[in-house]
């Protein structure tokens, strides 16, 4: 039996059909080549804002201030902040499982629900395969709204939700790798507590995160959000005489047959360096532009430097197809570390001095191809100088790869 996703892709290909029908189908001379994104890009300024407007469709805003909350102090910061709401708590995540994680977020959300906050929770279901039966209705419960982003059986369809973000009373956002598991507990220092990175984020950027949140809400429920939903949009965006804070972009992504915001964002981040690209990514598999651009890049002088999962990866088939990169990029001059203490779950780039992402955008071709996803950018000094200290502390728990390690369980 066809699905109404699978009845709608029928029609669309009918009705192409129909639209081409007596075009003769030629072979042309100029040959289909992957995205690759060339030339230079300034890594800060106008010049990157332009950029990042041409490529994704998203302005950057001024007036930004991040707070980084990794591990499992990120679970500290959400009942901080969802016992805060007032008007809304908006979440949708790619997984929620039970256990004490969930306990937690269960706790304020339901209180905030029975005093009359408005909480909509959104969750994958290949993600979040218990969330149904033991976590949906005691959200309901409590006056939640609980949904489950196109239920399976779809087609068995991998165009899943993989977006992580939180956004109270449309103020305060949060996104970053996390996932509502007892595994982002903790402080990363064994295989039970993975090393994540996230972030709290106020400003004007939090409308952007809360309309990534917004078009998800609207495929699975047709419902719109109320206009206080986004407080940001009624007043105007400060000038850059009068903003403090970092200028700030959330890069939302859906699945594209050819390329992706998440393709075209994750280029544009490693063509911006000039100096410095330090990425801790979380499922490294970068397909062959991404290779090619990080070559090029490390030969142009910039310090590229890769921090990746070692043996301890929640998939071990990952772990074989990212060391199959090694020695092409180890010997362009790519430096690339294995964290040993457990499985490093982190999407972020650091570009040079200034300009950083989180988010849940890994280098892989589901995030490139299938998923939704979505990245924070943020050009700001001292956001940057904070990931720098993190890094290289990350480091200190690496072992370093060299071209005896590539494609080895060492």
């Amino acid at each position: 039996m066809r699905t109404g996703r699978g009845r709608r892709w029928a029609m669309a290909m009918a009705a192409a059909s129909v639209m081409l029908g007596g075009t003769a189908c030629t072979q042309t001379k100029e040959e289909s080549r992957p995205f690759y994104l060339r030339g230079e890009v300034n890594s800060g300024g106008p010049g990157f804002a332009t950029a990042l407007y041409q490529t994704v469709n998203v302005r950057m805003v001024p007036g930004n201030h991040l707070r980084w909350v990794n591990n499992g102090a990120v679970f500290d910061v959400m009942e901080e902040e969802l016992s805060r709401a007032r008007t809304s708590i908006n979440i949708v995540m790619f997984i929620w499982r039970p256990g004490h994680a969930s306990e937690r977020m269960l706790s304020v959300i339901t209180e905030r629900a029975r005093a009359g906050v408005a909480c909509r929770v959104l969750v994958d279901p290949m993600g979040s395969t218990p969330f149904e039966k033991e976590i949906k209705p005691r959200l309901e419960a409590a006056g939640c709204q609980a949904h489950l982003f196109r239920p399976l059986p779809a087609d068995e369809n991998l165009a899943r939700n993989h977006r992580k973000v939180i956004v109270v009373d449309g103020r305060v956002g949060i996104t970053g790798g996390l996932a509502i598991q007892d595994e982002w507990l903790g402080e990363a220092r064994n295989e039970q507590e993975w090393r994540d990175t996230n972030a709290r984020v106020e400003g004007p950027v939090v409308a952007q995160l809360q309309q990534a949140f917004a078009e998800n809400w609207q495929e699975t429920t047709g419902e719109l959000l109320p206009a206080s939903d986004f407080p940001g949009l009624a007043t105007s965006v400060p000038s850059l005489d009068e903003a403090k804070g970092g200028w700030g972009a959330f890069v939302g992504s859906s699945a594209n047959p050819e390329v992706t915001h998440a393709e075209r964002l994750t280029q544009l981040m490693v063509r911006s360096a000039r100096k410095r690209l330090w990425i801790a990514q979380a499922y490294f598999t970068p397909n062959r532009a991404l290779v090619a651009q990080l070559v090029e890049q490390a030969r142009a002088g910039v310090d590229v430097r890769v921090l990746a999962p070692g043996n301890k990866n929640d998939h071990k088939s990952i772990t074989v197809l990212q060391r199959a990169t090694y020695d092409t990029l180890l010997a362009a001059g790519v430096r690339i570390w294995e964290y040993q203490p457990s499985m490093m779950h982190a999407k972020t780039m650091l570009v040079d001095d200034q300009l950083v992402l989180v988010g849940s955008i890994n280098y892989d071709a589901l995030s490139f191809n299938l998923l939704e996803e979505g990245s924070l950018v943020l050009q700001d000094a001292e956001a940057a100088r904070e990931m720098e200290a993190f890094f290289l502390e990350d480091l200190r728990h690496a072992q370093e790869m060299k071209a005896r390690h590539a494609d080895r369980s060492n």
